[in-house]
């Protein structure tokens, strides 16, 4: 089931491997007044961070035993949810709760883009712990993981746990019906380590399978590939869970310990987050002819609201089999029986020959050092890690410390500048190492940032089309990035120092918009290229590179990263969901913490802006700040406010003067998560 890949250029690119996880601090952590102290250059004052709105009053139920603890309020411990300690904001308690719509943006084609921003006013949750930590974007999903950590697993088997909660209680961005990327970093021969069980495309995927056909209308040619059995590509789920307990476990924890958590949600039942509500006011006729989802439904409605009782006996039934057999039955026996079943009762193509010959592959992770700090990443068939590396080399060289605050103008546009030149070769080159040959060391050559950096105007934004710069004896054809829109991301870190940055997604909300085995099951297809120029959701048009072909795996945005300082030690653990803001949102929050001493929360509550070269805007988050948007249109930027981002989950690892650890984690405040641990 698992297989070695490195990707077709070798380069210089290297899993890094540092010395020891305690680290000192590269800078001061800086949460609202709270700052442990470190080594740092002194920054320029900044503006106050103006508190997100949460999205969701709703408090989960949590497991038995993990109750209680305590969260500082000026100073002194508080008791708190939990059992932690915490950086909490004074007063604790979600606050000034309204109801806030959410907003269903259709791009090209009709694709939706979900508003995450809700409820409550609050800073992002962040909190803090000594031995162990996890933060993922469903409280019950960071408490899965936790309950495993404290039943003396290590970050791998709280990294499945976590895996499998989330597609139990969060099935409209993951599950076993999907796939994702792992980058783990093992604390005993201090190496990284990526496994990718990404979905791929069934034998009898073809490069036309869909090209618009006569008569088509534009939602018919969009559809295809996002809903019913074309668009489901074979799930990587099961075997990326089995990946990490097998090759990563601590041998400590039964497969039933891990796989406990979800189980007893899907059997028990769970209350329905806000995310159910907001969905099936779009979905909801659509979902309810499926039998499994149809039951998650109040008798006559077509919404399912926020607090509603859901169970699921049959997915339960296939944790049942997953504790017992691990991921064979999702690829040879009864399972995937059913999966073929529904897929092609669905209009699919997928066969049992296609589900037994998928495997996991073990591939060489993306790295580079900037800022003085080693940025590890995710190689293709994730476009994250190039795309990110290729940007920070542009900021080091742009940056230059007295310009580095923040939230000025002039940081927003260097990050606007930054990322138009990778998004280009994004699409000009990048695709599935096992099919494409991709040239991530070219790519990633000094020589070729340092051309690229003198193009920058401090005072003027470009277009995509200047900071191309075509490699020799290479085609151009641009490529359709993933979308990963119903995505999750989480990060573990144990108390050996094992730390698990995991995103794990089934595409679009609730995937293809059925389910099999109680199972959602993804609709990945629609990640690879409809046709040679075609206009993909975001505007940004197809190519040969990353059309469907057998056995191939779609281009992602998917960016889990590990980030180590100067002395090699790893100190934060980032990554997130929503799309093409991915990438954009992970580089932004981790500089956020080694540029400007932001604590995880500080980083995650800082408005966010995002460019993708194409289409020519400049995106930035509701209540940034008018003088950095003035800034930015003096500058020449078309600019679009947007009331949504990616959602970010972040943990640091703090070593203060005293030799004491603290574990800091956070949660995104734009999808009301909650990190766990002790």
């Amino acid at each position: 089931m698992f297989v070695m890949s490195r990707s077709n250029s070798r380069g210089p690119l290297r899993s890094y491997r540092a010395r020891t996880l305690h680290s000192a601090t590269a800078g001061q952590l800086r949460h609202r007044d709270r700052r442990i102290p470190g080594p740092q250059p002194p920054i320029a004052p900044e503006r106050p961070v103006t508190p997100f709105r949460l999205w969701t009053p709703w408090q989960p139920e949590w497991p038995p035993g993990l109750r209680g603890g305590y969260f500082s309020r000026n100073g002194k411990l508080t008791p708190s949810i939990g059992g932690h300690w915490s950086t909490q904001p004074e007063g604790g308690k979600v606050a000034g709760m309204r109801k806030l719509p959410l907003v269903f943006r259709f791009a090209a084609l009709g694709a939706l883009t979900f508003a995450l921003l809700g409820q409550a006013e609050s800073e992002s949750t962040e909190l803090a712990y000594r031995e162990h930590a996890v933060a993922a974007d469903h409280p019950l999903a960071s408490e899965a993981g936790a309950e495993v950590l404290a039943a003396g697993g290590n970050a791998a088997d709280a990294a499945a746990a976590t895996m499998l909660a989330l597609g139990v209680v969060s099935p409209a961005s993951s599950g076993l019906g999907g796939g994702g990327f792992a980058l783990y970093y093992r604390a005993s021969d201090q190496s990284t380590h990526f496994i990718d069980f990404r979905e791929e495309a069934p034998s009898a995927a073809t490069a036309e399978m869909f090209a618009r056909r006569e008569g088509d209308t534009d939602d018919q040619a969009a559809n295809r590939s996002r809903a019913g059995g074309l668009a489901v590509g074979v799930p990587g789920e099961p075997a990326g869970v089995m990946a990490l307990i097998d090759q990563f476990g601590s041998g400590d924890v039964t497969r039933s310990q891990i796989v406990a958590p979800a189980l007893r949600h899907a059997q028990e039942g769970y209350e329905a987050s806000p995310v159910f509500e907001r969905f099936t006011r779009w979905i909801g006729a659509e979902m309810r002819r499926d039998p499994v989802f149809s039951t998650w439904f109040p008798e006559g409605s077509d919404v399912i609201p926020p607090g509603h009782r859901i169970r699921n006996p049959a997915h339960a039934r296939s944790l049942q089999q997953l504790a017992a057999r691990g991921a064979e039955p999702f690829y040879r026996g009864a399972i995937a029986r059913e999966i073929v079943r529904r897929v092609r009762e669905e209009g699919g193509v997928m066969t049992m020959a296609d589900l037994a010959a998928y495997e996991v592959r073990m591939r060489e992770p993306v790295s580079g050092t900037y800022f003085g700090h080693r940025w590890v990443s995710s190689p293709p068939p994730s476009a994250g890690g190039v795309t990110m590396l290729s940007s920070l080399a542009l900021l080091e060289r742009w940056l230059p410390a007295p310009h580095r605050q923040a939230d000025s103008a002039f940081f927003r546009h260097a990050l606007a500048e930054s990322w138009k030149g990778p998004y280009t070769d994004r699409h000009h080159y990048l695709g599935d190492t096992d099919h494409v040959d991709v040239p991530i060391a070219a790519l990633l050559e000094g020589e070729r940032a340092d051309a690229r950096a003198a193009r920058f105007h401090p005072m003027l934004a470009q277009r995509a089309e200047h900071y191309d710069l075509p490699l020799a004896g290479r085609e151009t054809r641009p490529a359709q990035p993933g979308g990963d829109h119903g995505t999750s991301h989480f990060c573990v870190v144990d108390a050996e120092g094992n730390i698990a940055s995991v995103t794990t997604t089934v595409n679009l909300p609730f995937g293809a918009r059925f389910t099999a085995a109680g199972i959602v099951m993804n609709d990945e297809m629609d990640d690879f290229a409809r046709e040679v120029g075609e206009p993909n959701a975001f505007g940004l048009v197809g190519g040969a590179p990353n059309l469907p072909g057998p056995g191939r795996r779609p281009l992602s945005s998917m960016s889990p990263t590990i980030v180590f300082d100067p002395s090699g030690q790893p100190i934060l653990c980032v990554g997130a969901a929503g799309g093409s803001r991915i990438i954009t949102a992970t580089e932004q929050a981790a500089l956020f913490g080694v540029l400007f001493g932001d604590s995880p929360g500080a980083a995650l509550a800082r408005r966010r802006v995002h460019h993708q070269g194409i289409p020519r805007t400049l995106r930035y988050e509701e209540g940034m700040d008018e003088a950095t948007l003035r800034g930015l249109r003096a500058r020449g930027h078309d600019l679009e406010s947007v009331d949504h981002s990616a959602v970010v989950q972040m943990i640091r690892i703090v070593r203060g003067e005293d030799g004491r650890v603290q574990i800091l984690a956070a949660s995104d405040p734009r999808k009301g998560g909650r990190p766990a641990g002790r």
